[in-house]
Formats: C-alpha cells, sequence, structure tokens
C-alpha cells in the first residue's frame, strides 16, 4: 500500500485506434478497459478487467494481452 495513504482503488482506461478495412463506415473504434479489485486495486495488488466497446477489431490474441499488459505495468508497476 502506499505510504502517503493515498489508495487506488479503480481505474479506467480508454483506448481508440483506426476502424478496420472491412467496414469502411466507421473512422475510429474505441475500447474502455476497467481495472477493478474487491478491496481496491493497492489493497489487493491486482486487478481483474471489465472491457467495454461497440465495436474494437484485433489481429490476434496478443493484442489483449499488450493491452492489458501495458494497463498492469501503469498501476501496479510490473
Amino acid at each position: 500500500m502506499n505510504n502517503n495513504n493515498l489508495i487506488l482503488e479503480e481505474a479506467i482506461f480508454k483506448f481508440s485506434q483506426d476502424g478496420n478495412c472491412v467496414n469502411g463506415i466507421d473512422d475510429c473504434e474505441f475500447l474502455e478497459i476497467k481495472a477493478v479489485s474487491s478491496l481496491g486495486i493497492d489493497r489487493d495488488n491486482e486487478c481483474f478487467f471489465e472491457l467495454r466497446t461497440r465495436k474494437w477489431s484485433i489481429e490476434s490474441s496478443q493484442d489483449i494481452l499488450n493491452l492489458t499488459n501495458r494497463i498492469e505495468k501503469i498501476i501496479l508497476n510490473k
């Protein structure tokens, strides 16, 4: 836990990318990832993810892993 008594409870990350080439209607795609934990992220020193999107294209499962790794690096100092 932080020594300065500030406790991170949860965090929301918003990502955007160009739309996929199959459906040329949408210029951009948006993804919101909420990092949450039952007791708060700093108390548990871990989190799980809630994903929200109307449409988000990926080329491989590695794309999702890259996003979650980036978030963990920021909030959990991994």
